[in-house]
């Protein structure tokens, strides 16, 4: 099998201050780039939808040395890598028409049942069709993220309905945007992170923020549920 690619310009409503693609709109990207390779290859979210079960993203490391700005055409690749225990690996690069790389990424996806949102394995066709491929783009993206002892809290944010995913619960790309909206300074280059989406955020939901060196963690005001980790120190 080849590896799936797709040739985006980048619009204008991608961009922010000075013109580059923001990076949240870099993981938009990564979000449509592997929800067609997985309906390409045949276990897209309708078809596992039908049989009652359905993809969410656990885990992303991210590596990001430039940006594109308005206007740019840059191409963006992705490919399974295979599976370890209930994890299925997606890798994803970034380049430049002429083979400059800008970003790369890998990341860890998980099967739920809908009915009861418990992980399964992934089924065998899933491992099968990363035979052949090339491995990691990156180091892998299941390390854990460890809260630092002494934390204090971030920007606060509440989940609406534009933040919405197919399931009905916050995008990982909304909560994305939360996660490096509560560092303290905005994200620099090169960027480096490692994401942990750890739980669900549901329209209304009041989401709180706490930080430490390094590490950024929400979670759900009401109840305390953790949404998600992002660690950005260097690793």
């Amino acid at each position: 099998m080849k590896l799936h690619t797709e040739t985006f310009r980048i619009r204008a409503g991608e961009v922010g201050p000075g013109g580059h693609l923001r990076l949240t709109a870099l993981a938009d990207l990564f979000q449509e780039v592997a929800g067609n390779n997985a309906i390409a290859v045949g276990y897209g979210t309708d078809a596992l939808r039908e049989q009652g079960i359905t993809w969410v993203l656990s885990r992303m490391r991210l590596s990001v040395t430039s940006l594109p700005r308005w206007g740019d055409e840059i191409v963006v690749f992705t490919w399974p890598s295979g599976i370890e225990r209930l994890w299925a690996f997606r890798e994803f690069r970034v380049e430049r028409p002429g083979g400059e790389v800008l970003a790369r990424a890998s990341s860890a996806w998980l099967i739920l049942k809908l009915a009861s949102k418990r992980p399964i394995r992934p089924p065998e066709f899933v491992a099968s069709v990363a035979v052949g491929m090339p491995s990691r783009e990156i180091a892998s993206p299941t390390e854990e993220i460890d809260l630092p002892e002494r934390t204090e809290p971030g920007p606060s944010f509440r989940a609406g309905r534009y933040d919405l995913d197919v399931n009905g619960h916050a995008n990982n790309v909304a909560i994305l945007r939360w996660l490096l909206e509560a560092l303290p300074e905005p994200a620099g280059l090169p960027f480096e992170a490692l994401a942990d989406f750890r739980g669900e955020a549901f329209e209304g939901d009041a989401i709180v923020s706490r930080r430490g060196e390094g590490v950024v963690a929400l979670s759900v005001e009401a109840g305390g549920r953790e949404v998600a980790r992002l660690k950005t120190s260097a690793f």
